[in-house]
């Protein structure tokens, strides 16, 4: 038999077709490496590699869900709805701003009555000055004290100055009480005055801001329903309601300021007439306070005054007695150097003879005549006069050696006198 009749078994039908795969594999392997994309060196993830697909479906679907643009019509209409809503809102805060400016009106004569509002300010006032007050007081007492203390040191200009001090630091209690309070009152009655005008100004602005931006807000409206295609007839009656609706809301909210500051004017002009007497009172009541302390001042300064004289007089007393001290104390001195230490026998015979005749020395000028009468010599006669007596003081034996000296010179001046010589 040929070899190709024989009938071939199972396994080389298997090897048969496994060859023919092989075949088939060998010839495509050329094709797909044309159509393989080139490889990539990147780290991305395999899923970018599908973006461009998806990209290019974007377009597509961007124009199907991209809505159809509006017609002038659909856009006149809501510019119409937002300029209808603004006036709406224009109204409403205008009507607001009316409203609140009416209550504040209506506030005012709900104040409470002058006479109380003036008792408030004038303890507010009170309490602005009491710091001050007690701080004025204190040093007035401070002062009084040193002007009490200042006579102990004699010196009358110290007395007055701090007699000065004093009177000044009372001017300033009485002007704290007194001055410092009325003006405290009358600034605070001042700063609520202003404060309640400005508060009035305030909502009054508001009021006619608010109407006037109405009146603005009704010409935009008027417009959109022009270019909504509003009949003319309507729009123009409407912008015509809503002027007078916001022209009106402007004159109302002047009206209630003027109303207001009468209000106001009144008010406050009520309170100053109750305020002005307590300002009076108090100034009234710092002057009483400013006599009394002045008085204390006055009382004062007249202790200070004699303690200061007293000082002094003791003071000159004892200068007075230490100069006669020294002065007496320098006569003793002259007068021991005036007394002689040592006597003549002839004046101690003298005096001998002058104590037989007269012990107690009454007959010393009895003994000078005797002597110089006898036939002595004058200084015998004179040591005989002017021995020691315990009784005779200093300014005795002064005259006695004044007259000793004085009387040889006159005998002597007697004896040279010449006669004046014969003319011719």
């Amino acid at each position: 038999q040929h070899p190709c009749s024989v009938v071939p078994n199972k396994g080389t039908i298997m090897a048969r077709l496994v060859l023919a795969v092989a075949m088939v594999s060998l010839l495509c392997l050329p094709g797909l490496a044309q159509h393989a994309p080139a490889p990539s060196h990147s780290t991305e993830p395999a899923e970018d590699s599908t973006e461009p697909a998806e990209d290019s479906k974007q377009p597509a679907e961007k124009e199907a869900t991209a809505a159809p643009k509006p017609s002038k019509k659909e856009l006149a209409k809501q510019a119409l709805s937002r300029a209808t809503e603004a006036h709406k809102e224009a109204l409403e805060h205008a009507d607001d701003a009316i409203k609140k400016l009416k209550a504040f009106v209506h506030l005012l004569d709900d104040h409470a009555d002058a006479k109380t509002a003036a008792a408030g300010l004038e303890e507010s006032a009170q309490k602005d000055v009491e710091k001050s007050a007690e701080d004025d007081e204190n040093t007035f007492r401070s002062r009084l004290r040193t002007l009490v203390k200042s006579g102990s040191g004699g010196d009358s200009k110290e007395v007055a100055a701090a007699a000065k001090k004093a009177n000044r630091a009372a001017k300033d209690v009485e002007h704290s009480a007194g001055d410092e309070k009325a003006k405290a009152m009358r600034k605070q009655r001042n700063h609520i005055q202003k404060a309640t005008k400005e508060e009035a100004h305030t909502l009054a602005r508001e009021a006619r801001e608010g109407a006037h931006a109405a009146v603005k807000a009704a010409h935009t409206l008027e417009r959109a329903q022009r270019h909504a295609g509003v009949k003319e007839d309507i729009y123009e009656r409407a912008l015509d309601r809503n002027e007078r609706i916001g022209e009106g809301m402007e004159d109302q909210a002047q009206d209630l300021q003027d109303k207001a500051e009468d209000k106001i004017e009144r008010y406050f002009g009520t309170v100053e007439g109750r305020v002005e007497p307590l300002e009076d009172d108090a100034r009234e009541e710092a002057a009483k306070h400013l006599a009394e302390e002045r008085g204390a001042v006055r009382g004062a300064t007249k202790q200070a005054g004699e303690e200061a004289e007293k000082v002094r007089m003791a003071a000159k007393k004892a200068a007075a007695e230490a100069k006669a001290e020294a002065k007496a104390a320098k006569a003793k001195e002259a007068a021991a150097a005036a007394v002689p230490t040592e006597v003549a026998p002839e004046a101690k015979d003298a005096t001998k003879a002058a104590d037989g005749a007269s012990p107690d020395g009454a007959n010393a000028a009895g003994a000078f005549a005797g002597g110089a009468s006898s036939g002595g010599s004058w200084p015998t006669a004179f040591a005989a006069a002017t021995r020691p007596v315990p009784l005779v003081g200093a300014a005795g034996l002064l005259v006695f050696a004044a007259a000793a000296v004085a009387f040889p010179a006159a005998l002597r001046m007697r004896r040279t006198v010449r006669e004046a010589p014969l003319l011719g």
